[in-house]
């Protein structure tokens, strides 16, 4: 497949993972609900690109590869991740996911300034677009009980992954094999976690929550439908410009909107007029920047 097409499949794959994430963080908090995430990803990445990458080259490629490709995990998943779930315990998983499609806005202007993926006149309407739409949810709540106030948990999160591509494509420069880059990325960000809760002294208090089994059942599907994501997200990028690749994966957006109330459930997941209008702002102006870009 070529780069679009793994874009698309990453973007649907998010989606069903943000909401698959929500509902196992309504059980501990965010940060345990990460790492275990984390580690279950990591595992299954790590089993596909064993039997599906070039490990000859791996073992011959640079160290700044393998430093580039933990610090991707680092910012995307240690930190990117944390902001997500802390989001959706915030706000809810939909409005979240609403307002994580303004990524393709800063990871567009990140390519053009350090990437030289320079964009066109017209595809800044697709970024006014996506502004207006995360403005409407800033503004506009909707739903009864829930703040209306600037999503900066969200909009933190849009940052980091955002920011991430940009160590990913240096990973790849020295080492072209997705999927190993990304098993790295998994395992720093693991290994950021565990500094974390060391650090916190929370080693003992099972971090992942794991003793829990519907926590354990909601965890290991998220880690295995986010598996599917990230492995598709990351073979996206090497094939495409990141503006495109990140807009076509707001193809999450209406997917998660359709799915939290189904998985999730709640009053804070409630599909609302106006989450719908700032949903389809958000998606069109992505589109304008898959198009243009």
């Amino acid at each position: 497949m070529n780069g679009i097409a793994w874009a698309i499949v990453a973007g649907i794959s998010f989606g069903l993972f943000q909401a698959v994430n929500r509902r196992a963080n309504q059980a501990i908090d965010a940060f345990r609900t990460t790492f275990g995430v984390v580690v279950v990803g990591a595992v299954g990445v790590g089993v596909v690109a064993l039997v599906s990458q070039d490990l000859a080259a791996a073992r011959s490629a640079p160290l700044a590869s393998y430093l580039y490709f933990a610090a991707a995990g680092v910012v995307h998943f240690f930190v990117g991740w944390t902001l997500l779930a802390l989001s959706q315990q915030r706000i809810g998983a939909a409005r979240t996911g609403a307002v994580l499609a303004s990524t393709p806005l800063i990871a567009s202007v990140l390519a053009a300034v350090v990437l030289d993926e320079a964009l066109g006149a017209i595809t800044w309407l697709g970024v006014l677009l996506v502004t207006a739409g995360v403005a409407l949810l800033s503004l506009r709540g909707g739903v009864p009980g829930v703040a209306r106030t600037v999503p900066w948990f969200a909009l933190a999160a849009a940052a980091s992954w955002a920011t991430s591509p940009l160590f990913i494509r240096k990973g790849l420069e020295g080492l072209g094999a997705p999927l190993v880059g990304v098993t790295v990325g998994l395992v720093g960000a693991a290994a950021a976690y565990a500094l974390f809760f060391a650090v916190r002294r929370q080693l003992t208090e099972d971090p992942t929550g794991l003793a829990n089994g519907l926590v354990r059942k909601w965890i290991v599907i998220a880690g295995g439908v986010v598996a599917v994501a990230i492995a598709a997200q990351w073979t996206a990028f090497d094939l495409a410009p990141i503006g495109v690749g990140y807009a076509l994966m707001q193809l999450a957006a209406p997917v998660v909107i359709v799915a939290a109330p189904l998985i999730v459930g709640g009053e804070m997941e409630r599909v609302t007029p106006v989450l719908i209008v700032a949903v389809t702002a958000i998606v069109s102006g992505s589109a304008i920047v898959a198009v243009t870009g």
